[in-house]
């Protein structure tokens, strides 16, 4: 068999059975399970005989051979999926702490429930039935609340890693039937492809998710073999049961780790041999049990010769399981070493199946671990990875930032072309033609990526520029630029400055010790293990590359315009022909001595965030108040959440967003974000501050109560950083005014990003990323004489928290003789679209996580939406799949 066809997921298969048949053997197994329990409370004798000395035993040899075949009839499973059946789930996302604690969880279970048998469940039959009845429930629990078969079957359920442990290389594949589509609600999903998840799990680039399941395998033999050797009543203490049980799990799993630190053997062979082990002892001491039982039933004695023919079996059953898991590293490591091919070009009619449903999905293979998953319909790329439970750093999520930058290795002609956003931000990186942006490919077919975008070769992580076929700065007067400023603005025209002239000057004063980072992700510091791994966006030899000289670490003190020069801090001076001011903005605080409190924090760089962290650490602080309910403020509520502490957000307006959101989309932000535990406040004002010494221990509210924290984060906007321009003498108002062109009141002086105020606008600050971008284009064409006047970019913000899809576009209120259309109020997301003289004015999208795809592209892209005009009077947004994909 080839590897393709051992290793096939369950969307290239196809069941034996029809749905009917499997509906019926799912509703007899669980009325035999539910007879069990009744059986078991009011016949105890009888229930625990079949119970421990059949039913029990029987059910490792199904996972060896058909584990698939359980998954399909499991009581626990049945009841789990009911909800999502019937379409009365509430498919909310697993939270992070959960995903994180499930399989120490189910773990725990088990080995309790193992441990429990000799003094409790093997005796009392009316606790088993109390067992059996309580995890039903709890798997009809999960259902009704999390989505996918994340709440139990594939997080807590206590049989979930004895399955992936004995049916790590099933003899037979039956095919996952409850999820049409992938939901990527869980890791390395068994259900999605049994033969190969034991590859992934053992090899995860997460050490403890890797480590947490090599334990349980090493300590499986020992517990078996200690519960069985005690066997099922003791004449000596429970301590002393216990600290055998203990005991033997450490002594196995301690034999695992010197198998797999001292002897050159892949994990998966120790892996196999211990399952083989474990379950060669359980059937050598069980095989017995179920002979004696079906003596017991049928009254025969069986003779001895039958008794080591029991035994027998576990040998043989071990065997098989080790020869067959085997067979699989075979397959798996040819597959691995086979390089991917190219797939043929499809024809336009498959494209068009695969696009709209007409087949299954498009698929993409990680090469560093081998996962294969799928992409579903409207779905990015980046999308279909985190669904995966891949790890990979984003930011802004429109092709802007660049953090999620994947190299294709094979495939290419099955993704979407790259827009001017995405090429202009992969050459800011150095990539272009190299790397794709996760966030901005629609697959259509097979796709083999590396998310490691270096992995090409450390020589061609960073391409040298190719010099322009004219230097736009010969001729005239400008042969030196000054560039104050290293954000996404100073950043930004710097690369453009280069782009238009290979003899320019440039130097760039930065008064952070870093270079240009992800300053969209910083909540990400808060809460993340990695620190600044990641939000780097562009390599340290970008600037020598470019010829751009940093002065990093460095203040502008003062300018020095009839001379035009550049003072700096540490005495230095420089001097320029034309000047960008890119000096950004900094946060707003409710009151003057507020920072001066050593718990006391904003959030506007990388050092704050690390800043807040370690107070955390520090000083054990347990909860949060975040002052401020806008976008920055519900992203470090949802940050500190992360942390694990209680948060408490308060909002001066009525609503959450209100400046990005109406009524009823804040309304479904405040539901999700106090589903997840943080407590919202609006309509509310901080009256007075309550410290002691250095220490702010109280905010005191405008309607009389008090809110007391351990740390208080203000989030309540951005004021321009306008000093040295204000010095100097430059026009001011809210910020540095600008012409069209970017230029200030000195001609030789440009103003860029969250610092620049157009005077088309006058008092209005960008503060956007992609309008820092694009202001510092303009400005940099113009000084050489090149550039078009500011035209504002198409902006669809979205929120970055990672349990809800949130995107707001342009005006939030309909204005008389707008076209408005909105979801009904019972659809699962709130969306609102305002249509002005049938072009799109506004739009509104709150959701589960993942589900704005399309949604999205629709609004950025500006798609015409009269010909599904009647869908949307309906609530239904379905028709958007189909816009602007021809």
């Amino acid at each position: 068999m080839s590897p393709e066809l051992f290793f096939a997921n369950y969307t290239k298969r196809t069941s034996a059975l029809p749905k009917t048949v499997w509906q019926v053997l799912r509703v007899l197994t669980l009325l035999v399970t539910l007879g069990f329990a009744a059986l078991l409370a009011l016949a105890p004798g009888v229930g625990l005989k079949l119970w421990w000395g059949l039913a029990i035993p029987v059910l490792p040899a199904v996972l060896v051979i058909a584990p698939g075949l359980w998954r399909q009839v499991c009581p626990m499973a049945f009841l789990n999926q009911i909800p999502r059946m019937t379409d009365t789930s509430r498919n909310r996302p697993l939270p992070g702490k959960w995903k994180d604690t499930a399989f120490l969880i189910a773990v725990a279970l088990f080995i309790g429930c193992v441990a429990a048998r000799s003094p409790l469940l093997n005796h009392e039959g009316g606790v088993v039935a109390a067992g059996i009845v309580g995890v039903l429930a709890l798997a009809f629990v999960g259902g009704l609340i999390f989505a996918g078969r994340s709440g139990w079957c594939g997080t807590f359920c206590p049989l979930g890693p004895i399955q992936r442990t004995y049916g790590q290389a099933p003899l037979v594949v039956v095919p996952n039937g409850y999820c049409p589509t992938c939901v990527g609600c869980q890791k390395n999903c068994y259900d999605f492809n049994p033969r190969g998840a034991i590859f992934a799990d053992l090899v995860d680039s997460d050490p403890r998710y890797a480590g947490q399941r090599r334990l349980f395998i090493g300590l499986l033999p020992g517990l078996i073999g200690a519960y069985f050797l005690q066997g099922p009543t003791q004449t000596y203490g429970l301590d002393l049961y216990l600290a055998i049980l203990l005991g033997s799990c450490c002594a196995s799993a301690g034999l695992y780790a010197i198998a797999t630190s001292y002897f050159p053997l892949s994990p998966h062979r120790v892996a196999a041999v211990f399952a083989a082990v474990a379950l060669t002892i359980f059937y050598w001491f069980g095989g017995p049990i179920v002979l004696g039982t079906l003596g017991y039933f049928l009254s025969f004695s069986a003779p001895e010769w039958a008794i080591a023919v029991s035994r027998s079996g576990g040998v043989i059953g071990g065997g098989v399981l080790l020869v067959s898991s085997l067979h699989a590293e075979g397959l798996f490591k040819k597959a691995s070493a086979k390089p991917a091919a190219p797939t043929a070009e499809p024809n336009r009619k498959t494209q068009m199946r695969t696009r709209f449903g007409g087949q299954q999905g498009a698929e993409v293979t990680d090469r560093e671990t081998r996962v294969a998953f799928p992409v579903a319909k409207g779905a990015t790329l980046l999308d279909a990875i985190e669904g995966a439970g891949l790890k990979i750093n984003y930011g802004c999520r429109a092709g802007l930032c660049g953090a999620d930058a994947v190299v294709v290795c094979a495939g290419s002609q099955h993704l979407t072309p790259a827009g001017d956003d995405e090429t202009a931000t992969l050459r800011r990186l150095g990539l272009e033609g190299k790397a794709r942006l996760a966030c901005m490919c629609r697959v259509s077919g097979p796709v083999v990526i590396d998310r490691d975008p270096t992995s090409a070769g450390p020589e061609q992580a960073v391409a040298t520029p190719a010099a322009p076929a004219v230097d736009h700065a010969l001729g005239t007067d400008v042969s030196r630029v000054v560039i104050i400023g290293n954000g996404i603005a100073g950043t930004s025209a710097a690369e453009r400055l280069r782009a238009l002239s290979p003899s320019l000057q440039i130097d760039m004063i930065s008064s952070e010790p870093l270079h240009f980072y992800n300053r969209m992700a910083i909540g990400r510091l808060i809460y993340g293990r990695t620190g600044m791994d990641g939000l780097q966006l562009i390599p340290d030899n970008w600037y020598a590359k470019n010829r751009v000289e940093v002065w990093r670490n460095s203040i502008a003190r003062s300018l020095d315009r009839p001379h035009k020069t550049v003072l700096l801090a540490t005495g230095e001076s420089l001097p320029y022909d034309k000047l960008i001011l890119a000096t950004g903005a900094h946060c707003t605080t409710p009151d003057p001595d507020f920072l001066s409190f050593d718990n006391a924090f904003v959030l506007r760089s990388a050092e704050d965030a690390q800043a807040l962290r370690n107070h955390v650490q520090l000083r054990r602080a347990r909860r949060a108040l975040v002052v401020g309910g806008g976008v920055l403020g519900v992203e470090a509520a949802d940050a500190l959440h992360h942390l694990g502490l209680h948060v408490t957000l308060l909002q001066r307006s009525d609503r959450l967003m209100n400046a990005q959101l109406d009524d009823q989309g804040s309304a479904r932000l405040a539901a999700y974000l106090e589903g997840i535990g943080i407590q919202v406040l609006t309509d509310t004002s901080v009256t007075r501050w309550e410290g002691h010494g250095e220490t702010l221990r109280a905010a005191w509210l405008a309607h009389g109560p008090c809110a007391r924290a351990d740390i208080f984060v203000a989030c309540l906007g951005i004021s321009a950083n306008t000093q040295l321009a204000r010095a100097a003498g430059l026009e001011v108002g809210r910020g540095i005014k600008v012409d069209s062109c970017m230029r200030t009141s000195d001609p030789d002086i440009y103003a860029v990003g969250d610092v620049a105020e157009l005077a088309e606008t006058p008092g209005a600050i960008a503060g956007l990323w992609a309008v820092g971008a694009a202001q510092a284009g303009t400005a940099a064409g113009a000084l050489l004489g090149q550039g078009q006047p500011y035209q504002a970019p198409r902006i669809v913000l979205q929120l970055k928290c990672d349990g809800i899809d949130l995107r707001s576009f342009g005006e939030i209120v309909a204005q008389p003789g707008d076209e408005e259309y909105t979801a009904a109020a019972h659809d699962v997301a709130w969306w609102r679209l305002i249509l002005r003289q049938g072009v799109l004015a506004g739009a509104i999208y709150v959701g589960p996580p993942r589900s704005a795809n399309d949604f999205t592209r629709v609004v950025q892209d500006g798609v015409d939406l009269t010909t599904i005009r009647a869908d949307l009077r309906r609530g239904d947004l379905s028709g958007l799949a189909k816009l602007g994909m021809d």
